[in-house]
């Protein structure tokens, strides 16, 4: 019987996870101003997995204020993680080479062109989704150039 209720533990446990993952991603929705998607997200996904989560463990297991709880952990989560993101930017396109655009149109040349230094950085931070397809990029490529990933 023990080992029934930790194993159901862990289940729930499990199915929080879950629901606080979705909760995230609907603050995270709402930091950058899409509330209609959140709302779509929260109507439908949300609701959906906050029933199913009741059915299984009882409607006690998760009351409207453990949710409403679960909400304010997650908006004050990516409150955080996006202030830490945004402090980063800087220090990252400081050290950042040039973006992949300016790669690729340097490439297109037949004739080699003589190296030129990097380009400053700009005045405005780049947007992280910018930030991210290019450290991607560049994984892109030192994956194909690396001879130990080829054998």
């Amino acid at each position: 019987m023990n080992n029934h209720n930790s194993s159901q533990g862990l289940d729930e446990a499990g199915c929080l996870s879950g629901l606080a993952r979705l909760v995230r991603q609907i603050c995270l929705l709402r930091e950058q101003g899409d509330a209609a998607e959140a709302g779509r997200l929260q109507q439908a996904e949300l609701a959906v997995a906050v029933g199913e989560f009741r059915r299984a463990h009882g409607s006690d297991a998760l009351p409207e204020e453990k949710l409403a709880a679960l909400f304010a952990a997650e908006a004050d989560r990516v409150a955080e993680a996006l202030l830490t993101a945004e402090l980063l930017i800087k220090r990252l396109t400081a050290i950042w080479p040039a973006a992949p655009a300016a790669a690729a149109v340097a490439r297109e040349p037949a004739v080699a062109a003589p190296r030129t230094p990097a380009r400053p950085a700009p005045s405005q931070p780049p947007v992280i989704s910018e930030l991210l397809d290019a450290m991607l990029a560049a994984e892109r490529t030192s994956t194909r150039l690396s001879p130990a990933r080829n054998s």
